[in-house]
């Protein structure tokens, strides 16, 4: 009980903040070209330094965002969220208390060593993986309050019946139910998701500030989780390595993806992503309310 009442504060601040920062929006820093002009030149520096630490500063920038605003919504929305939804489906499914899920839980058992596995190795992964797919694709969303929830949209239609929570042979949803109920709770957790992530990363981008000398332990703060998320570590050191070896290539990235043109190619993909994944969510809503 106490861990559910845990999960449900988590869940409740996460849409606080939600509500709070819902009017944010995503505020870059300045390319590394522009920080590289705004260094003093240092006689005992190379030429090509100054470029290649403001390459490094601008990654760091983003992959701290990136790191913050998934971990929070790891915890408070996929997390939180998730576990509630789970009780919420056992509750309504008396009959099937004691049967095994297809994750090897027992349905009505709520543990914290169940909970942890299920942040480590399902809500953790789903939220920086939506996270990252957001700071990619923030510029062809529609500006204001709309654009973190068609987020949600998008992932709940393109992702759920492939990966989860919605794929059909997920045997989870004959055991437990209706199918219904399933669908409209994990359809407002992605919702809830999208704009989570729009809100925070929003607010957190124009409260970041972007590493220096002075100024390190502030910036970098969030990065500690992806250091304590091995393998997230490891991508983002390698990240950081390329970005200081080819300081041009990230500002130059996201510089098309933000372009006049790069955003209308943008969202032309994400509507053939999403008409393309339509059937297939479509099919999967009806498999499981049949169930």
């Amino acid at each position: 009980m106490l861990l559910m009442i845990a999960c449900g504060v988590l869940l409740a601040v996460g849409i606080a903040f939600t509500v709070r920062w819902s009017g944010e929006r995503l505020a870059p820093p300045a390319t590394p070209g522009a920080l590289a002009a705004r260094r003093p030149p240092a006689s005992d520096r190379p030429r090509w330094m100054p470029r290649h630490l403001a390459g490094l500063q601008v990654y760091a920038w983003w992959a701290t965002v990136l790191t913050g605003v998934g971990t929070l919504s790891g915890l408070l929305v996929t997390g939180a969220g998730g576990r509630l939804v789970m009780r919420l489906l056992a509750a309504t499914s008396p009959e099937a208390t004691g049967r095994s899920t297809e994750a090897q839980a027992i349905v009505g058992e709520i543990s914290g060593e169940g909970t942890l596995g299920y942040l480590v190795f399902g809500a953790l992964p789903f939220a920086f993986a939506s996270a990252a797919l957001f700071l990619l694709v923030e510029p062809w969303l529609p500006r204001g309050r709309l654009g973190g929830p068609l987020f949600g949209l998008v992932l709940l239609i393109g992702v759920a019946p492939f990966v989860d929570p919605l794929r059909p042979e997920n045997f989870d949803f004959d055991v437990v139910g209706p199918g219904w109920l399933s669908v409209l709770a994990f359809a407002a957790l992605a919702v809830l998701q999208g704009a989570f992530l729009s809100a925070v990363a929003g607010r957190l981008s124009r409260s970041l500030p972007l590493v220096s000398r002075d100024r390190w332990a502030g910036p970098l703060a969030p990065l500690v989780a992806a250091v304590v998320l091995f393998p997230i570590g490891v991508v983002l050191a390698a990240g950081a390595l390329i970005a200081f070896l080819l300081p041009r290539v990230l500002p130059w990235f996201l510089e098309l993806r933000a372009s006049r043109s790069g955003v209308l190619v943008g969202r032309v993909l994400l509507g053939v992503a999403v008409l393309a994944a339509l059937p297939a969510f479509v099919s999967a809503v009806f498999s499981i309310v049949q169930r």
